[in-house]
This record gives C-alpha cells, structure tokens and sequence, in this order.
C-alpha cells in the first residue's frame, strides 16, 4: 500500500533538485566560533577572570572584562578601545589580538577616563 503523497517520484526529483539549489559554505570557509575559541584559549590562559562567549559560524563574541566585548566577523576581531575608537585585528591571529587586548587598560567602572576626581 503507498500513498500518492508518500511515495511520489515526481515529488521526490523536485525536493533533491531544490536542495542541490542551496548555497553551502565550502568546508574550508572561515568559521567565526573556532576564531572566537582560539582566542579565549589564548585569554584565558592569562588570566582567571570570567569571560562569556556565543555566537556561531558567521558572526561570534566574547565578553572579556567590562566594557570590552570582542566580536568576530569576515576574518576579524573586532572591539572598541578605551577612547572609543574600533581596533580591527586579523581572525587567523588570535595570539596578536590577545596580546593587544592585554595592553589596554582597563576602563574605569563610571567611565571616567581621566583621574579620579576628589571633593574639594
């Protein structure tokens, strides 16, 4: 017993055809996740601080310390430094990023960048 819905070859042939329609990436092509990975590995075997990532194969992020979250995207690392400006590093390179992540100071917790203020 088949059923016309079921056992179809017309049906069949248009669901194979339709799916061999669908752009995949390659297998090589860059993934956001394993770049996102290799640089918390590099971070945190620095440093014993939390960090928080999510994301997957096209765009990723982890939260390194307050205020600076690092995004991963078309092959780069991507965060905002302590003046505001937007550091690029290269994704392929996640020692480099690191270790220009360790180099900025931290920002302070009321945002305020120059001294601490005192009451006069």
């Amino acid at each position: 017993m088949s059923h016309p819905r079921l056992n179809n070859p017309r049906a069949f042939r248009v669901k194979c055809a339709e799916a061999a329609r669908v752009k995949r990436p390659p297998r090589h092509a860059f993934c956001a996740e394993k770049a996102i990975a290799a640089l918390w590995a590099e971070l945190s075997a620095i440093a014993a601080r939390p960090m928080y990532r999510a994301g997957g194969s096209d765009l990723a992020v982890i939260s390194v310390r307050r205020g600076v979250n690092v995004w991963c995207r078309n092959g780069k690392f991507i965060w905002s430094d302590l003046l505001g400006g937007t550091v690029t590093h290269p994704a392929n390179d996640p020692a480099g990023a690191a270790a220009l992540l360790r180099s900025t100071p931290p920002r302070r917790p009321n945002g305020h960048r120059g001294r601490a203020l005192t009451a006069a």
